[in-house]
């Protein structure tokens, strides 16, 4: 069986304005679609979405994961960009420092930088939640835990940016995104050695525990854009979603007051729908087959997590904002071997942000037009005016 066509650019700006209509037409149209704009096969349904990231043999990462083969070239070497035992090596040098018994010396840290943050809001009562709410938090404890130098501090939201404008299509956006590569890599080869890295931050300690895993000077250096892209976007995103959905749902608000033990699965539920990664792609290594539609060696595949995350065969009404539904299968931080390496930090950041916002909020109210940000693989907003009504 062939894949059945899909003609809309996924990466367009119609596209990444409103998807939520166009991921449903796709999962109506078939478990795996052919999109000519992308040159590539895509799987929007949650049940082929795990099968791909789970076949890693057939479904490879190490050959890229960008939809762009030029793109593809020059990010080879990260963790997320290989496979098997390459991959196993790297995570464990960037991946230890970010488990939940490592990170657990900035609880208190990220406890105290919420409550601050939410006293400052509340007290002004008007305010942007992207800019001035979902942002601050993980920018703050990033980028001391990355430990840049001050170049690095303030170029991080650009290139984090750029990063995933590049893991879509070369589009107005992607060409753009590709000089702001270039900029970060003379930033690496100038500063990305040990030396000018700050003792103590997780960049550094790449470069201190790389060789107890095989892993070279040259290798390391390639791991510190581990940190430099993803590090902010999932957790800014989701912030900002948690102010819109709140502020959309006050039943689900009022709900959560009363039940504050329902906080955790509500940032799960909000991670479900923010999705904050929209799409990644895999090499297709063999000649292969995904419920039961013919797959050529050579070709490239699509994982959509934001449409798998709202998919009827899993969740009933799940456009729906509930923060009590069960929501483990998400797929907002990946699945399988490459799930999100930072989820832990991302977790107790977004949790820590909304129960200080708990104990000081009674509603929150949206004051204008959220505005999206355009980006071809991240779904955030860049603008969100909201107004919160104190206790």
């Amino acid at each position: 069986m062939d894949a059945v066509t899909y003609d809309d650019d996924f990466y367009a700006d119609d596209f990444i304005r409103d998807p939520v209509p166009r991921y449903a037409d796709m999962r109506q149209r078939g478990p795996v679609l052919w999109l000519p704009h992308q040159n590539a096969y895509a799987v929007t349904r949650h049940a082929e979405v795990v099968e791909v990231l789970n076949r890693t043999k057939s479904f490879l990462s190490g050959k890229g994961i960008s939809i762009n083969d030029d793109v593809n070239r020059i990010l080879i070497g990260s963790t997320i960009n290989s496979d098997g035992e390459a991959h196993h090596r790297r995570r464990k040098v960037t991946a230890t420092p970010l488990m939940p018994k490592s990170i657990q010396p900035l609880e208190d840290y990220i406890h105290l930088t919420a409550e601050s943050l939410a006293d400052r809001l509340v007290a002004k009562q008007q305010f942007d939640a992207v800019t001035e709410f979902a942002q601050i938090l993980p920018y703050s404890i990033v980028i001391d835990l990355i430990g840049l130098n001050d170049g690095g501090k303030t170029n991080m939201l650009k290139w984090a940016a750029a990063t995933f404008d590049l893991l879509g299509s070369m589009n107005a956006r992607g060409k753009e995104a590709f000089e702001t590569l270039v900029e970060l890599r003379d930033y690496l080869d100038e500063h990305g050695q040990a030396s000018h890295l700050k003792a103590g931050g997780l960049a550094r300690r790449i470069f201190e525990v790389a060789p107890d895993h095989g892993c070279s000077e040259d290798e390391a250096a390639q791991l510190m854009r581990d940190y430099i892209a993803p590090s902010l976007d999932t957790t800014i995103s989701a912030g900002g979603f948690m102010a819109l959905l709140f502020a959309q749902n006050p039943d689900q608000w009022d709900r959560l007051r009363a039940q504050p033990d329902l906080a955790p699965n509500a940032i799960e539920e909000i991670v479900r729908l923010a999705t904050p990664i929209r799409s990644l792609s895999r090499h297709i290594a063999e000649d292969t087959t995904v419920a039961g539609v013919n797959l050529p060696k050579g070709g490239r595949m699509m994982a959509v997590f934001a449409s798998a995350n709202r998919d009827t065969a899993v969740w009933d009404n799940p456009d729906d904002f509930d923060i009590g539904r069960r929501v483990k299968k998400h797929v907002g931080f990946g699945f399988g071997v490459h799930t999100c390496m930072g989820l832990h930090l991302a977790r107790r950041e977004l949790i820590n942000l909304l129960e200080a916002m708990m104990k000081r909020v009674e509603r929150w109210e949206l004051v204008g037009e959220p505005q999206i940000a355009m980006n071809n693989t991240i779904r955030a907003y860049s603008h969100l005016p909201v107004k919160v009504h104190p206790l």
